[in-house]
């Protein structure tokens, strides 16, 4: 029974872990498209010399972390 509920607060702090980095990620992402904008008009120098280029790319790499928790935290638990 101990098992069980370690099991089911693990999964939810997993869920509570991927959360976060999703959300702060997706901010980041808004947040860079409305200084990049208008996006289509622009070359790829002007889009990488913009104002929002350095946000987008951080939320979108924490967008990533935010998928990858879940296999970090059960190679943790494995080892």
């Amino acid at each position: 029974m101990s098992q069980k509920t370690d099991s089911e607060a693990q999964a939810q702090s997993i869920q509570w872990t991927q959360k976060g980095p999703f959300g702060l990620g997706s901010v980041f992402v808004i947040v860079g498209i409305i200084r990049q904008w208008p996006i289509l008009g622009k070359t790829y120098m002007e889009f990488i010399e913009g104002k929002g280029y350095l946000s987008l790319m951080l939320g979108l790499i924490m967008i990533v972390l935010g998928f990858s928790v879940p296999l970090l935290i059960e190679n943790e638990k494995d080892s």
